[in-house]
């Protein structure tokens, strides 16, 4: 099955908004607990993800084919309610976290394992929600294709541009309301996809 290119461009758009918010947070943390356990904690944290989104494929797949569209539609507005509801909360409030102290070349700690950790894992968890929608219709290697982007441009960005505080100008609930508009489009479709497959 070769790639389709809305799948990868809805996956990619959601990869860079979700990997923006956890660098907010990552790069804050790298600045008071050290870059080596923001590192480490990055490394776990996106490490359990894809360990799930493997079991899930494969859960997913043992289901009967026509439920896939049903599922992936699901996923995907579910996912697209949720950015709206980001929006909305990031519009009226704005979450700022101020780096603090300058422990850059700290060794490894706790703290920072863990809030890099986190960081990933929670933002991670969002990404693989629409990888799933957009795996079980399109294939793996689409959603894949859109999420290694996503990783791409964001390192890209943040070693082009880190002394600039790129990752504290543009606040998150934008690109939330972006993602949300796109998600929720291609749940339609999908929609659409499976009530046309019903009717056949």
């Amino acid at each position: 099955m070769s790639p389709s290119w809305v799948g990868t461009l809805i996956t990619f758009q959601v990869t860079f908004t979700e990997l923006f918010i956890a660098a907010t947070v990552v790069a804050a943390a790298a600045y008071k607990f050290g870059w080596r356990s923001v590192a480490l904690g990055s490394a776990l944290g996106a490490t359990g993800v894809a360990i799930l989104a493997a079991v899930l494929q494969v859960a997913a797949y043992g289901i009967a084919l026509h439920w896939l569209d049903w599922i992936s539609a699901l996923l995907l507005l579910g996912f697209g309610a949720y950015l709206v509801y980001e929006f909305i909360s990031g519009f009226r409030e704005t979450n700022d976290i101020a780096p603090v102290g300058t422990g850059w070349a700290l060794p490894l700690n706790a703290g920072g394992i863990g809030v890099a950790a986190w960081a990933l894992a929670a933002e991670g968890l969002e990404i693989l929600v629409v990888w799933l929608g957009v795996s079980l219709r399109d294939g793996p290697a689409t959603a894949t294709l859109g999420v290694g982007l996503g990783l791409v441009v964001i390192a890209m960005l943040g070693i082009v541009l880190r002394g600039i505080g790129v990752f504290r100008r543009i606040p998150p609930y934008v690109l939330d309301g972006v993602a949300a508009v796109a998600v929720t489009a291609y749940g339609l479709y999908f929609l659409y996809e499976a009530f046309a497959a019903g009717g056949a």
